[in-house]
């Protein structure tokens, strides 16, 4: 975990509390490098850090239809999961970074429903691996 004053240019502020690379603000898809998936299957990992303002509850997830093709990789090593919740953390600087990323079966346009403080649900699109609508594909090394 760490901090920072501000999130970078090409991540876009969802509910005032957590940044994410949406397809609305990265020009470019994510870069995901080859994985293996919960159940040893291959797969894709592209690597990002979260970032949540502190004192905010934050909750991500993947939509049900993703089950089993779709992970979050934030929070404790090694649990990817559907879901991911920041509960109101505290730190020094206004923007709390969790390192971490996506984990999918299949590269391509990654919803991700955003929940702040228990209000409304809001969807945003990750190109994790390829791009969604209006992005270009992700750099290559």
């Amino acid at each position: 975990m760490d901090g920072a004053a501000a999130p970078p240019a090409d991540f876009q502020v969802v509910g005032d509390a957590v940044a994410l690379p949406t397809s609305d603000v990265r020009k470019a898809a994510l870069q995901a490098s080859e994985a293996k998936m919960p159940d040893g299957s291959p797969g894709s990992y592209a690597k990002q850090g979260l970032l949540v303002r502190r004192g905010r509850h934050v909750e991500l997830s993947v939509p049900e239809s993703l089950t089993g093709r779709a992970w979050l990789v934030w929070g404790k090593p090694g649990s990817p999961g559907a879901r991911v919740v920041a509960d109101r953390c505290e730190w020094d600087k206004e923007w709390i970074v969790f390192p971490g990323g996506y984990l999918v079966r299949d590269m391509g346009c990654l919803p991700i429903r955003v929940r702040v403080d228990g209000g409304a649900v809001q969807e945003v699109l990750i190109g994790v691996g390829a791009p969604c609508p209006g992005q270009g594909p992700a750099p290559q090394i």
